[in-house]
Order: C-alpha cells, then structure tokens, then sequence
C-alpha cells in the first residue's frame, strides 16, 4: 500500500511539473510599451571589483538595458580598483564608446573609507556610473522619463576649512583569528593574527606589517597511533618608497620571518629599490609596465643543519622583477619575469615566469590561461637527512626540486538573450541566483 501512495505522488508531482512547464513558457510578451525601453542605452557592466553588485546596479538603473555580451552594447563600462593608503578603495570607472559613439571615452573616480558598509559602496558606484552614462542616455526616447537630483553639501556654500589630520596619514590594523575541525579519526586547528601600519601619500609610501600563523594537525592512522603535525612561522617586513614623478620611484624594504617548514629560525633580507613604469602610476589600474630592480643583504640562521653543513650564513643578493599588465574591453592579461642571485655565488639563483590572459574572442566565447613556472636552485635552507614518508605526505618541510609550475586553462561558451537586465531573487538557496546577506558592523 505504502508503495502505490508512493508511485502516487510521484505521479501528482509529474503532473504538476507538466502544466507549470507551458504556463511558464507562455508567460505573456512584453507589452508595446517596451518599443521605448528597447531604444534605451545598450550598455555592458564590466566590473570584477570588491563592492560591486552588479544585482543592485542592474535593479536600479532601469533606465539603461544591460548586455550579456560587450559586443551587442553601445557604452562599455569597465571599473577598476585599488587600495588607497588608509584601507579604503579608489574606484575608477571608465565609459568606453562602441557603435555610433566608438572613440569616445570618459573617466570619472570615487573613493570608498575603510569603515564604509557595503550599501554606501555599491550607492557610490551606482552615482559614479549613472553620472557617466546618463549623457548618453538623454539621447534615446526614455529621455523624457529621466530626472537629476543635487543633494547640497552640508555647512552651506562656505569653503571648507583645511582638514588638520591627527595621524598624519598614518593607518593601523590589528586582526586575529582563528578555527578549528574535526571528527573521529582527525583534528585539526589554526590561529593567525597581524598587525599593519601604513602611510600613503603623493610622495610617499610606508608600509609596516607583523604576521604569526600556528597549524595543528592530529591523525589516527588505521594501527591504532597517533599522527601529529606543527607548522610555526611569523614575520616583520617594511617597504619604504620614495615618489620622484609620474615613472620613477626610488625606495626599500626590510624583511625577517621564522619558519619550521624552511627550515630557518631567521631569514633576514634588507636593501635598497628602484622602479620605473612606463605609463603614469595613476594609469595603474588599466595598464602598467614596470621594471624593478634591488641589491641587498640577505642572512639566514637555520633551525637545523643543512645539506651544505651551514648553521647560518649572509649573502649579498639581487632582485628584478619586469611585469606588464593590462585590462582593456577585450579583456585583461598580465605577464611578469622575476629572479634573485647570490652575488657571491651566481650558480644560486630562482627565475620566474607568471603569466595568464583572459581574452572575451567573440560573442558569449571566453578564453582563460594562466599560470606561473619556476627555475629552482637557491635552496640552501634544505636540512641534512631525508624526510619520513609521513612529514612528505604531511608537507611538513621544503623538499629539494629544480622546478615548479601551475597551469590553468578555461574557456566559457554563453549564449541566447542578448538582454541582461532581469534580477530575480526566489529560491536563492537552492542556487536560484539570490544573495545572502551579510551583516557587518
């Protein structure tokens, strides 16, 4: 009997699948009066950044139909970001014309403070934006439909005093954290915490950070003992950067950390920098070349004796880093070599090649690649001895390699509605595309 209700209901559920399945399908076409919305601006949200919602953007800016596809739209709206000195985050937008306004650019910025909620961030972005779309969009027929609000400033019209800033552009940071896991066979636990002092301005940039990290491992193995692994590490770093103009920097950075993993009680490295780019920093965001170049000290005091016979040693060192970056409407790639030498000894050294690309080639068809591969031959810190099979599966130290790399390769094919401006929220738990929200104070 319990069999049949079963066979029963599953029935009714068919059933019921069946006659939602044309209801949906013959949802009603949009009504005539879509001949105006389908003559506003065509524009494409090209934004990747931390606090862009693209669902609140799209919800709020009716006036303005979103594309799925670059090509298909009229202005594209590309956003890019950065890190501003006291934590908060500059944003730069960029309206690049397509079709009929092809050539055409504008560029407006804005800064999010680091103590901003989400909501003032993502209403930030939503003025910036509709600032710079809004000239184009008293050109189509939902002119007659759009409005401009000014809301004053407070304190009237008078000129703002000069701010007398009690820090003077210094920022600080103190975090700490940690968790824990578990179940009948393995534990496992972590803490991690720092601290941050930074101060940025035009001419100028500071940054002083303290990290410690401590990870906790047990496991039971099928005889019956116990497995336990320890990782340890902490550290202090500085950089210091002098600005000389719109290419050239000058500057340099101390740094000293412990850890069980490398084998080194100390791994100290001081000296000085130089930088130049090609582009203008403040052109950072959207492109750079860069080539940066340091010679310095760098000294190391070993936990453990090491397959040289060192207990510690202090080598003169050199660093360059070329990097070219760009993010354009096609798309964003970046490429970067860098390697460091041991002056005393140049047969030591570690060369890197990163890379990646993410090229959009053609209507809904996207293209990703990257990875990085690395030339290995400065590990002085290896200890003497071979590591246990359980400290390699566990990764419990560095083990000796002349190589490494990662590669990833992507691609993504999408297609159908060129129109892109719906947000429906319902049924988000069950990845129906709605948002969980979070609460931050």
């Amino acid at each position: 009997m319990s069999q049949g209700r079963s066979l029963m209901a599953t029935g009714v559920l068919l059933l019921m699948l069946a006659i939602a399945s044309p209801l949906a399908a013959q949802e009603p076409k949009t009504p005539a009066r879509d001949t105006v919305q389908n003559a506003a601006l065509r524009a494409y949200l090209d934004c990747q950044e931390m606090g862009c919602d693209r669902d609140f953007l799209v919800t709020e800016m009716k006036w303005v139909n979103w594309m799925r596809e670059r090509l298909d739209s009229e202005i594209h709206v590309l956003v890019t970001s950065a890190a501003t000195g006291s934590g908060g985050r500059q944003y730069t937008v960029v309206a690049i014309g397509q079709k009929q306004y092809a050539g055409k650019a504008d560029t407006l910025s804005w800064t999010a403070n680091s103590n901003d909620a989400d909501d003032l961030r993502r209403r930030g972005l939503l003025r910036v934006i509709s600032q710079l779309l809004l000239p184009y969009a008293a050109r189509t027929p939902l002119a007659a439909h759009l409005s401009i609000g000014y809301a004053a400033p407070s304190g009237g019209t008078a000129a703002a005093a000069a701010v007398h800033d009690k820090w003077n552009f210094w920022t600080y940071s103190i975090s700490a954290n940690g968790f824990a896991n578990g179940e009948k066979q393995q534990t496992f636990e972590n803490l991690w915490s720092s601290i941050d002092a930074n101060r940025t301005t035009d001419r100028w940039k500071i940054r002083i950070n303290g990290n410690f990290s401590y990870d906790q491992s047990s496991y039971t193995l099928s005889d019956g003992t116990t497995y336990n692994t320890l990782q340890r590490s902490f550290g202090v770093s500085s950089i210091v950067v002098k600005s000389l103009d719109a290419h050239w920097s000058v500057g340099g950075k101390a740094q000293a950390d412990r850890s069980d993993y490398y084998n080194t009680n100390i791994n100290a490295v001081v000296g000085p920098a130089i930088e130049w780019d090609r582009y203008p920093y403040e052109e950072f965001t959207r492109r750079k070349l860069t080539v940066l170049y340091s010679v310095g000290v760098q000294h190391y005091d070993y936990r453990e004796t090491t397959i040289y016979g060192r207990d510690h040693e202090t080598r003169p060192l050199q660093f360059l880093a070329v990097g070219l970056a760009k993010r354009q409407p096609w798309g964003s790639a970046n490429i970067s070599l860098s390697g460091s030498q041991f002056l005393d000894a140049l047969k030591y050294y570690n060369a890197s090649l990163n890379g990646g690309v993410d090229i959009r080639v053609g209507k809904g068809f996207s293209v990703n690649v990257g990875g990085n591969v690395s030339r290995v031959r400065d590990q002085l810190y290896l200890p003497r001895g071979e590591a246990t099979d359980e400290d390699i599966i566990a990764r419990q130290q560095a083990l000796s390699t002349n190589y490494r790399y990662f590669v990833m390769v992507g691609v993504r094919y999408q297609f159908g509605s060129m129109f892109n401006s719906v947000v429906n929220q319902r049924f988000g738990a069950f990845g129906g595309g709605g948002n969980t929200i979070m609460m931050s104070f």
